[in-house]
């Protein structure tokens, strides 16, 4: 994954929007600021092609769930989370695989939706550096660290062994998921990539 690593670092380094002191990240006025990206609106994408969210076929924009899209301005906080992973993970698209698709041959959505089951054979390569692109955007790993080693001096004076208990790391990830606007499991899904606190 160093090639998703290091594009996230060149695009932390030409927008101020992604530095790591900006947590959490605005992924949506990004979006629609920075690149000029429409969100766009589909009524019953989850239903129809259980996806919450799709890039454009042509990359100009990005097709959300309608009701999901509904959350950008309000709804309950776990559920905004989820999204705002949703938009950074097809922000990746974006970025990483615009070599993939060629626009031309998808004349509508259901078609470039039919394409994106398997994206030419590399499903699964798109998709985990799509994962591993949106979790490290979101969750800046020097930021995760410094806020483990405040935890880590804490929970050091109660449990020396804190870091065998897996109770202890779920209750980390809780507490700082809100720092990164993410749901826990992103920051224990962070923890182990970073290989901050794996999982015993």
């Amino acid at each position: 994954m160093e090639h998703v690593w290091s594009k996230i670092d060149e695009l932390r380094a030409e927008f101020e929007l992604l530095q790591v002191d900006r947590a959490p990240i605005d992924v949506f006025t990004f979006l629609e600021v920075d690149l000029r990206l429409d969100p766009i609106p589909f009524d019953d994408l989850v239903a129809k092609y259980r996806v919450e969210a799709a890039i454009k076929a042509d990359f100009s924009g990005i097709y959300l769930d309608a009701e999901q899209y509904a959350l950008m301005e309000k709804g309950p906080e776990w559920k905004l989370n989820r999204l705002r992973f949703t938009v950074a993970h097809e922000l990746a698209h974006y970025f990483l695989h615009q070599d993939l698709p060629q626009a031309a041959h998808f004349a509508s959505l259901p078609d470039f939706a039919k394409w994106t089951t398997n994206y030419g054979g590399r499903k699964y390569t798109a998709e985990q550096e799509a994962n591993e692109f949106a979790g490290r955007l979101l969750v800046p790993e020097t930021r995760l660290g410094e806020l483990f080693d405040e935890f880590a001096d804490e929970a050091e004076r109660l449990m020396p062994n804190f870091m065998d208990s897996g109770q202890f790391r779920d209750k980390f990830a809780e507490r700082v998921a809100p720092r990164f606007g993410v749901n826990a499991p992103v920051i224990a899904i962070r923890l182990d990539r970073d290989g901050i606190w794996p999982a015993s």
